[in-house]
């Protein structure tokens, strides 16, 4: 075990990107999932609260303690095992998911709807619902979740594999390690959007669906057991540039339609406003005079399909009106240069709110797709005669973007959480959730009361009462701590 309290060694672990600052008292990282066992009872023990950190790649403060000790999973990082066969892996929650990939690309396997940030833990990952990029083409990392393990604070063990237990509608009635479990869940419904506010729950769930995406409020993910795919034959990406927004939009809707249709095989569909690409112009000077882009990624199956499906994507650009300077990347090094593009922007808003001392004020909202033109039009309302700096771009695949407002001192951030808040505000009225894809973590909970009522809210800190019945593990994550304590 390896532990540390000394200021400056902590400081390492009191911060991810959203710039949210923490405190803690100690540093504790476990070399093995049996020392992670013995320290949670330790802790127990001692009634001091903990938090688990992972990469520290989140944007809502869910890692960052605000006090106790933080449990840092970073030595948990053995891949245990590999099935080619059956196209599994098995391994330990400190694992990167750029490890991950690498270890499964020796075997012509890949993990398709692994999020956007390469360096994330995968504890972190499973522990947040996290998608990305390609949540267009694959969903969250949800779907490919076949087992986790999990230390309660309690010290006991959870062991749970997909399609093991069952709700009976909103109950659980189960036995695990010989320990009896029963509880009920939350009685909320989730919107039809992607979204990932709060708990997980339905009638009839997999009880692995709860602790996926709990935000490290239930309990500690020390290892999982993922589904992988076969590596595609090929892929090539796109980055389409146009003269006129409302052409990218029918672009859009154009690829989307012919997705469902089976027509394109897209893995990824994205967006950039103008504001957007003049921040990325400072980088990138092969970007032509636009007033917004499409970034795309479309896999195929053979060398036919190859020439069929460029085909396809050229003709929904001359059909709407895309630049002739827009970039089909279909060799290594232009994709290269065309997803550097892509993962560029949330590089550039990070640094600059670490220059200007802000904490990250953005939107992770998704509405259904027949409510998006209203939310669009809604972001640009509100900003109008502003004079706030902003971006907007992401998954519009999804009908969820990044609206990230940059502002440069505390009047504009204060500003800006006003604005956010009716930004939530109105894509709850639409049927949408005010976090798609980063959860709420510590700087969103405000959020979360717009989606869910007081009573609604209540039965989630219930819900981690039963399972953090000492009230030790992520406290302040997606609901304040003091609601459990009324409990």
């Amino acid at each position: 075990m390896i532990s540390n309290n000394k200021p400056e060694y902590l400081q390492n672990y009191l911060d991810d990107t959203s710039n949210f600052h923490g405190k803690a008292s100690a540093l504790y990282i476990p070399q093995s999932q049996d020392e992670a066992l013995i320290l949670v009872n330790n802790l127990l023990k001692e009634n001091q609260p903990f938090t688990v950190s992972a990469g520290r790649t989140g944007t809502t403060g869910g890692c960052v303690p605000v006090e106790g000790v933080i449990i840092s999973l970073e030595k948990l990082n053995k891949i245990i095992s590999i099935d080619v066969d059956q196209q599994n892996m098995h391994l330990e929650a400190g694992v990167t998911l750029e490890q991950l990939e690498l270890e499964a690309n020796k075997h012509k396997l890949t993990l398709r709807a692994q999020p956007t940030e390469s360096l994330a833990f995968i504890g972190g990952a499973v522990s947040t619902a996290a998608s990305g990029v390609r949540g267009f083409g694959y969903g969250s990392i949800r779907n490919y979740v076949l087992g986790i393990k999990v230390i309660l604070s309690s010290g006991k063990i959870i062991d749970i594999k997909r399609g093991d237990i069952y709700a009976d509608k909103r109950s659980f009635n189960f036995v695990s390690s010989g320990e009896k479990y029963s509880f009920r869940l939350p009685s909320y419904k989730m919107p039809k959007s992607k979204t990932q506010a709060g708990y997980y729950v339905c009638d009839n769930m997999d009880l692995i669906d709860l602790f996926i995406g709990s935000e490290g409020t239930l309990g500690m993910i020390v290892s999982c057991s993922l589904k992988l795919q076969s590596i595609p034959f090929g892929i090539f990406d796109g980055l389409v540039f146009f003269k006129d927004e409302n052409k990218a939009f029918n672009f859009i809707n154009d690829a989307r339609i012919m997705k469902e249709k089976g027509a394109l095989k897209i893995a990824s569909l994205e967006f950039f406003d103008n504001n957007s690409l003049n921040m990325l112009k400072k980088y990138y000077t092969f970007i032509p005079e636009s007033d917004s882009a499409v970034y795309f990624e479309q896999e195929v199956k053979d060398e036919k399909d190859y020439d069929l499906f460029l085909e396809k994507w050229g003709q929904l650009m001359e059909k709407n009106s895309g630049s002739k300077e827009s970039i089909i990347a279909d060799t290594i090094q232009e994709r290269k240069r065309v997803f550097e593009f892509r993962h560029k922007l949330p590089q550039i808003i990070n640094e600059y709110l670490r220059q200007t001392g802000q904490v990250k004020v953005a939107g992770d909202i998704a509405v259904p797709q027949n409510n998006f033109k209203e939310m669009y039009a809604c972001y640009k309302r509100k900003v109008k005669d502003e004079k706030i700096d902003y971006v907007n771009f992401g998954h519009i695949g999804e009908s969820h973007l990044h609206f990230n407002f940059l502002p440069q001192n505390d009047k504009e951030g204060n500003f800006a959480r006003e604005c956010l808040t009716s930004f939530c505000q109105e894509a709850v009225a639409l049927g949408g959730t005010v976090s798609a894809e980063h959860g709420i973590g510590k700087i969103k909970k405000s959020y979360l009361k717009i989606m869910y009522s007081d009573r609604e809210i209540k039965e989630m800190a219930e819900l981690k009462r039963y399972f953090d019945p000492s009230c030790l593990i992520g406290l302040d994550n997606i609901f304040d701590k003091k609601l459990l304590k009324k409990l």
